[in-house]
C-alpha cells in the first residue's frame, strides 16, 4: 500500500504512465466516435438527403418547361380520340386541335350533383366504346380525380378537366426514378455524381420528352415506366428485395400496357426479369420472384388479348400497303408470296386512314376481310422481311432516320400557333439532331453489331465462366443484354408492325433507349481519366464534323436586290447550255401567303415575279427561262388536279420528302421564277430556315420549309420563312 500510495518513486512513474495511456485510448475511442458521427453525417447527406434534392429539382425544371412563360404540350394527331371517348372526356374548345396544344377539357360525370359522388362518376369508363385495356386510363382516371378535388376547393365546375393534373402525376413518377438513380450513384466520385445529375437533367428531362406529358398518348406512361424499370433494377442490385421485385414486375406491367406495341419486348423483358432469382439464395424470394413474374406474364398477355380487331387491321393493312408494298417493284408478286389475291396492288402505298374515294377498291368489304384480313397476320409480315433481308434493311434505314426527332415534328405545343416547335429547355433534342451519328443508319447498324456481338461474346464468357461470377456481375450482363435486344425489337417492330406509317411518332421509344445508352456511355466516359475524355470528346467531335462536310456547288452573280449583287449557287447543268440557279443565302424574310398555301395565288409567288426582279436589267431578265414546275395539291384542292390519285404523305427527312410525289395530286404552273421544290432537296445546303414549293397536303394553310437542322417541317403561311429564289438561266 505504501508503495502503491506514491512512497516508491518508480511506482508512482509507472502509476502515471498507465494513467495517461488508459486517457490516451479512450480519447482515440473518442476521436473515431465523432469521425464516425461525422463520416455518418456526411453519408447520410450523400446518400439521402442530396439526391433528394436533386430529384426535387428534377421536378421543377419539368413543371418550368412545362408552364414557365406561354405553357406547352403536344396537339392531338387523332389518337386522342379512343382516349377520351373511353374515359368521359371531351374538349372544351376543339378548334384546330390537329396542330394546337390544349389544356383544358370536360369531364362528362352524368348527373353527380357533389364532390364525392363527381369522384365516383369520374372513375367511370366508357364501357360503349369498342375499347382496350391499358394501365394508361388509371393514370388518366387519377388525373381525373385530382381534378374533381381541385375544382371543389377552388369553387370551378366539378366537370372541367385540367390536363395540368397528368403531368404532374408523370413529373412525379420521372422524379421518383430520378431519385433512386442519384441514390444509386451517391457513392460513387463526386465527379461522376455531378455528371449523371447533369446529364439525367439535360437529357430526359428535355422539353422533346417532357412535351408528352400534356398530351393523351400513351409515350409519357412509356417513358416514366421505362425509367422506374431502371430504377428499381437498381434498387434489386444493390440490396435485393421481393418489394422491390414487385416494383419492377408492376411498372414492367404499365410499360407493356402504355403502347400496346410494346407487348412484345414486355414479354421478353419478363422472362430475362426471372433471373433476378440468382440475387438471393432463398428459397422464399425465388418463389416470390417467379410468381410475380407470372401474374405480369399473365397481364401483359391479356393485355394483347384485349386489343381491338380495328386495331390489329389498321396496323396489319399498313404493314403490308404502306410498308412491304411501299414503291415495290412488283407489289403483285409479293402479294402472291404472302398468299394473297394480287388484284390487291393497286392498294400498294396507301395507308388506313385515307378516305373511302381515295381506295381503288373497297378495302371494308367481306371479300377484302377473307382475302386479306383473314390471311395475312404479322408473324406472315415478319417471315416475308426474313426471306427479303435487302428490303428490310431498305425499311430499317427509313426508320433510323426517322428517329432525329425524340418528338414528331408534326405535332404542334403552342397554344397559338399553329405547328410552332419550342425551344423552352430544348438543348438536347436541338443537340441529338446535330449528332448525326445518333440516327445515321450506317453508324447505328455498325455499332448495333458490334455491341450485339461483344455481349454475345461477354455471355459465352460468363456462362462458361459461372462458378466464378458474382450474382452481380451476371445481373448486370443480364441488364445489358436486355437493352441491347431491345434496342433490335424497338427498331424493327414499328415497321414489321405498321409500315411507315407515322413512323416517326412510332420510333419514341427507339429513340428513348438510344439515348439511355448514350448516357451510360458518356457516364462511362466521365469515369475516366481527365486525358481519355478529353481524346474521346475530340474524337467524337470530329467523327461528327465528317457528317458536315460537303462539296460547295460553283457559284455566280447575276442580279441585284436593295443594290447589292445576288450570289447563286449552280445546282444544276443542262445539255442545253442552261443551269439551275438557287440564291445562296436568303434574300428576305416575308410570310408565304396572309391566308392560303396555294402556290398559284401565293403573294410569295406574286412577288417572286414581279418585285424581286425590278433591279434586274432588261438583259437579264431575257436571260432567265420560263420553267414549267409540277405543284402537289393540298387534298381539299384534288379536283383542280390533272394527274395524281392521293395526297402527298408527309415525311420530313430529305432523302424521303419527295416519296411518292410523282402520283400525288398535282397540277403544272409556269414561273420565271420560283423556291426549291421537293427534288432539289436531297442536294443543297442548309444554311437557313426557307420555304420550299411544297403544301402541307391535309389542310390549306400550311407550307413546308426548310428547317435550319436539314429537316422539312411545315408552318402556317402566315408565319415568316426565309426565301432562296430559283430560277434557270440561260448563257
Amino acid at each position: 500500500m505504501a508503495a502503491y500510495g506514491g512512497c516508491d518513486p518508480a511506482s508512482g512513474f509507472w502509476m502515471h504512465l498507465e494513467f495517461y495511456a488508459l486517457a490516451e485510448r479512450k480519447s482515440g475511442f473518442l476521436n473515431r466516435i465523432h469521425e464516425d458521427l461525422y463520416n455518418n453525417k456526411e453519408s447520410i447527406l450523400r446518400r439521402r438527403v442530396i439526391p433528394i434534392i436533386q430529384a426535387i429539382i428534377v421536378f421543377i425544371i419539368g413543371f418550368s418547361v412545362l408552364y414557365s412563360g406561354d405553357n406547352v404540350g403536344l396537339s392531338d394527331n387523332g389518337d386522342f380520340r379512343r382516349v377520351l371517348l373511353t374515359n368521359n372526356i371531351e374538349y372544351a374548345d376543339d378548334t384546330d386541335h390537329y396542330y394546337l396544344f390544349k389544356q383544358d377539357y370536360v369531364m362528362d360525370l352524368g348527373d353527380a350533383d357533389g364532390m364525392f359522388s363527381a369522384m365516383i362518376a369520374a372513375w367511370q369508363q366508357n364501357e360503349e366504346e369498342d375499347i382496350y385495356s391499358s394501365p394508361h386510363f388509371l393514370i388518366i382516371k387519377l388525373s381525373k380525380e385530382l381534378n374533381v378535388i381541385a375544382n371543389a376547393i377552388n369553387g370551378r365546375p366539378l366537370s372541367d378537366y385540367n390536363i395540368v393534373y397528368m403531368a404532374i402525376l408523370y413529373l412525379f413518377m420521372l422524379s421518383v426514378a430520378a431519385w433512386v438513380i442519384f441514390t444509386f450513384f451517391a457513392d460513387a466520385r463526386i465527379r461522376i455524381q455531378m455528371a449523371v445529375f447533369i446529364l439525367f437533367i439535360f437529357i430526359f428531362c428535355d422539353a422533346g420528352y417532357l412535351l408528352y406529358f400534356n398530351s393523351f398518348y400513351g409515350e409519357p406512361l412509356q417513358y416514366t415506366a421505362l425509367m422506374m424499370l431502371i430504377a428499381f433494377g437498381m434498387l434489386i442490385y444493390k440490396r435485393p428485395s421481393l418489394p422491390k421485385a414487385f416494383g419492377f414486375f408492376v411498372s414492367l406491367y404499365f410499360f407493356a400496357g402504355a403502347k400496346l406495341a410494346n407487348v412484345p419486348y414486355s414479354l421478353v423483358l419478363a422472362l430475362f426479369a426471372v433471373l433476378i432469382m440468382i440475387m438471393r439464395k432463398d428459397k422464399l424470394f425465388k418463389a416470390g420472384v417467379l410468381a410475380a413474374a407470372a401474374v405480369c406474364i399473365i397481364g401483359i398477355v391479356g393485355l394483347y388479348n384485349s386489343i381491338p380487331d380495328w386495331m390489329n387491321r389498321d396496323t396489319t393493312y399498313q404493314a403490308v400497303f404502306f410498308g412491304m408494298l411501299k414503291e415495290s417493284d412488283d407489289p403483285a408478286a409479293d402479294l402472291r408470296e404472302l398468299g394473297v389475291n394480287e388484284e390487291y396492288a393497286v392498294l400498294a402505298n396507301t395507308h388506313a386512314y385515307m378516305d373511302e374515294d381515295e381506295y381503288p377498291i373497297d378495302i371494308n368489304s367481306d371479300e377484302f376481310e377473307h382475302g386479306f384480313f383473314d390471311i395475312v397476320s404479322k408473324v406472315d409480315i415478319a417471315a416475308f422481311y426474313l426471306r427479303h433481308p435487302v428490303r428490310l434493311i431498305k425499311e430499317l434505314n427509313v426508320a433510323i432516320e426517322n428517329s432525329a426527332y425524340i418528338r414528331p415534328p408534326s405535332l404542334g405545343n403552342s397554344t397559338d400557333v399553329p405547328m410552332e416547335i419550342t425551344d423552352k429547355f430544348s438543348g438536347w433534342s436541338k443537340l441529338r439532331v446535330a449528332l448525326r451519328f445518333l440516327y445515321e443508319p450506317w453508324v447505328v447498324f455498325a455499332a448495333f453489331i458490334v455491341i450485339t456481338l461483344y455481349m454475345l461474346f461477354m455471355n459465352i464468357f460468363y456462362i462458361h465462366n459461372h462458378k466464378i461470377e458474382s450474382p452481380q456481375r451476371k445481373y448486370m450482363i443480364c441488364a445489358l443484354d436486355i437493352l441491347i435486344l431491345g434496342l433490335w425489337i424497338n427498331l424493327l417492330l414499328p415497321i414489321m408492325s405498321n409500315g411507315e406509317a407515322d413512323i416517326a411518332k412510332h420510333m419514341f421509344l427507339f429513340t428513348n433507349c438510344i439515348d439511355i445508352l448514350f448516357f451510360v456511355c458518356l457516364i462511362g466516359i466521365v469515369s475516366a481519366s481527365i486525358r481519355k475524355i478529353i481524346l474521346i470528346t475530340v474524337s467524337m467531335s470530329a467523327f461528327t464534323g465528317l457528317f458536315y462536310i460537303h462539296l460547295p456547288n460553283r457559284r455566280m452573280e447575276f442580279g441585284r436586290i436593295n443594290g447589292e449583287p445576288i450570289v447563286w449557287e449552280i445546282v444544276e447543268s443542262y445539255n442545253d447550255g442552261s443551269m439551275l440557279l438557287m440564291t445562296e443565302d436568303c434574300i428576305g424574310y416575308m410570310p408565304f401567303d396572309n391566308d392560303s398555301n396555294e402556290w398559284e395565288t401565293s403573294d410569295l409567288r406574286r412577288w417572286l415575279n414581279g418585285g424581286f426582279l425590278e433591279e434586274f436589267t432588261t438583259q437579264e431578265r431575257a436571260r432567265i427561262m420560263e420553267t414549267t414546275n409540277e405543284i402537289i395539291l393540298t387534298y381539299d384542292e384534288r379536283e383542280n388536279a390533272v394527274a395524281g390519285d392521293h395526297s402527298h404523305y408527309w415525311n420530313y427527312t430529305r432523302s424521303l420528302v419527295a416519296d411518292l410525289s410523282k402520283t400525288a395530286y398535282h397540277n403544272y404552273l409556269k414561273d420565271m421564277v420560283y423556291i426549291p421544290t421537293l427534288d432539289m432537296l436531297e442536294n443543297i445546303n442548309v444554311p437557313d430556315n426557307y420555304w420550299i414549293l411544297c403544301p402541307y397536303t391535309s389542310n390549306g394553310y400550311m407550307e413546308r420549309f426548310m428547317n435550319d437542322d436539314g429537316f422539312i417541317l411545315h408552318t402556317d403561311v402566315k408565319n415568316e420563312k426565309g426565301v432562296r429564289a430559283v430560277i434557270r438561266y440561260m448563257e
